[in-house]
């Protein structure tokens, strides 16, 4: 028995040989065709980008490399809902004392020892506060200092490019834009001024909620090709594209929801311009009143409610048209109070919703 299982193992070794080798040339088969296949997708772009230089080049138009890097990947859409916890945390951060809710129209106000705070649901707030268990800064650093802790307490994180300060003619004033996910949200930032006494205004636009990812069908075919000459074809006076950065502009919905349109900004030799992405539209930032070295507007959101961006479907999961991503109709109310019981608007909230922030 022991001389016929060496007689039969060298016909068992080149078997597992054979196999190896039909593994190994498969191996290399696939490792060609993987190879080949990239480097055709290399020739394609190749060749896009050429014929986009081009055509580019016969309308008078440079565009730098970085631009088609930057393009290749799609702003990823969001929605947003108001966070009512999260705003109520900003509002005990700057009041002091027994603090009173009540509601004015749709916009809730906060009422403290030491001022108040009135919060949209459209994001827009306005605030007059005392800080009087905060050190009065005495330069426009500290001041900004000052508003990244207040902003900190609440659990709202910044990082320092996103906060400017300068001198004003009795104080300060710091200015925070807000983001998604490190992309900037156009027209939504506050801006925090200071006055002798250690009183601040607050007056701006911030979407206090968590962005959740949104499927986007008008997405799925996106195409950096495309968008590029949307653009162009929009802007026949740009002569350089010097640069291209993401970016989103809030659609703004009824009751603190909303959704992010996915934009592309765009800085040429002839201003300054934001493209929808989904609709082709392109408007100048100058004509929405953004400033394009500091980013300060002026009646952004007002202007950008005209800007028409209701003809998309965003939602993927359901055919409404007018970005309508909620169709729950029983949970239409914004609740001020992160109260279940409570139905919208609380008219008696200034006597039956009171909280103090000290305890």
């Amino acid at each position: 028995m022991k001389h016929i299982r060496l007689k039969h193992r060298p016909a068992w070794d080149r078997v597992k040989s054979a196999c190896i080798y039909v593994l190994l040339a498969c191996n290399i088969v696939l490792l060609a065709v993987f190879g080949t296949v990239k480097g055709y997708d290399a020739w394609r772009s190749h060749q896009t980008r050429s014929r986009m230089d081009s055509l580019l080049a016969q309308q008078g138009i440079l565009c730098g490399s970085s631009v088609y890097h930057t393009l290749e990947n799609c702003p990823q859409a969001y929605t947003l809902r108001t966070d009512n916890s999260m705003q109520k945390a900003l509002v005990r951060t700057l009041l002091t004392g027994t603090v009173t809710t009540e509601a004015k129209g749709s916009t809730t106000a906060w009422n403290g020892d030491n001022g108040t705070v009135e919060w949209a649901p459209s994001g827009a707030i306005t605030a007059s506060v005392k800080l009087s268990a905060v050190v009065e800064p005495q330069s426009a650093e500290q001041a900004a200092d000052v508003v990244k802790d207040l902003l900190k307490k609440a659990g709202i994180s910044v990082r320092s490019d996103q906060i400017t300060a300068e001198d004003d003619d009795s104080g300060y004033i710091v200015t925070v834009w807000q983001e998604i996910k490190g992309t900037e949200l156009v027209g939504c930032s506050l801006q925090f001024i200071f006055a002798p006494g250690n009183v601040i205004t607050v007056d701006g636009i911030w979407c206090a909620g968590t962005p959740e990812p949104l499927q986007v069908r008008a997405l799925e075919n996106y195409s950096a090709q495309q968008v590029l000459f949307e653009f162009v074809s929009a802007q026949g006076a740009v002569g350089q594209i010097i640069s291209v950065q993401p970016a989103y502009v809030l659609s703004d919905k009824s009751g603190g929801r909303f959704a992010t349109i996915p934009c592309w900004r765009f800085s040429t030799d002839s201003g300054d311009f934001i493209l929808n992405i989904l609709t082709g539209d392109v408007v100048a930032t100058a004509d929405l009143g953004i400033d394009t070295d500091t980013g300060e507007d002026d009646g952004v959101q007002e202007d950008m409610d005209t800007w028409d961006s209701g003809s998309t479907d965003i939602d993927a999961d359901n055919e409404d048209a007018q970005w309508d991503s909620w169709t729950d109709e029983s949970d239409t109310a914004w609740d001020s109070d992160a109260d279940d019981g409570d139905s919208g608007y609380d008219a008696a909230a200034n006597t039956e919703d009171i909280w103090n922030v000290d305890g």
